[in-house]
């Protein structure tokens, strides 16, 4: 069994604990999880507690009572883009990238799927050098389209990677296949 660390079996403890018991556990509580015996081992405890709570991996509640940190599953970036253009109603792609995080190309790629779909209008700059914006046409749409287009591209792409590959298997098999024959022709001399 592999080695744990002091410090991650407390952490641990903190967030199975404090989940089942309403989201705080207190020091003495967390003792006797921990099975913890000594007073200098209690000690050590309250440090790391201190240690993990200074790191923000936990939070204290008040005195003696802690709390794990509640995890929220970031943002799709796609949601991110659908929300920024419902809020400014004309977006670039500079926004977008600013925003979501997320690159020029596939920034530039979702509005390319709204505008197909009657969703946004591109706009083009009064200025030569200044960039193209993006205006929201639908306004009635509070779901984020789905762009199946690119679903089935990579589902096309995953069909041309498979038949790549049973290809080479099945020339690995006639290597194989022949080599075997030679074997056993060696055998038969």
């Amino acid at each position: 069994m592999a080695h744990q660390s002091f410090s991650k079996k407390v952490l641990e403890a903190v967030e199975k604990e404090a989940g089942a018991r309403g989201g705080e556990i207190d020091t003495t509580e967390l003792s006797h999880v921990l099975f913890i015996q000594t007073g200098h081992d209690h000690k050590r405890m309250l440090s790391t507690l201190s240690d993990l709570a200074r790191t923000s991996k936990i939070v204290r509640v008040r005195q003696g009572v802690y709390s794990a940190v509640s995890k929220k599953p970031a943002p799709d970036q796609r949601e991110v883009m659908w929300r920024t253009m419902r809020m400014r109603k004309v977006v670039t792609l500079a926004d977008l990238q600013e925003f979501a995080g997320v690159s020029k190309y596939y920034a530039k790629e979702w509005l390319q799927m709204l505008v197909k779909r009657g969703i946004a209008m591109r706009q083009g700059p009064a200025d030569k050098c200044a960039p193209h914006s993006w205006r929201l046409i639908k306004f009635d749409q509070v779901e984020m389209p789905v762009d199946t287009e690119k679903a089935e591209r990579l589902r096309k792409i995953r069909a041309k990677k498979k038949q790549a590959i049973e290809k080479r298997l099945d020339t690995i098999d006639v290597a194989v296949t022949d080599i075997r024959a030679n074997l056993n022709d060696l055998d038969k001399e």
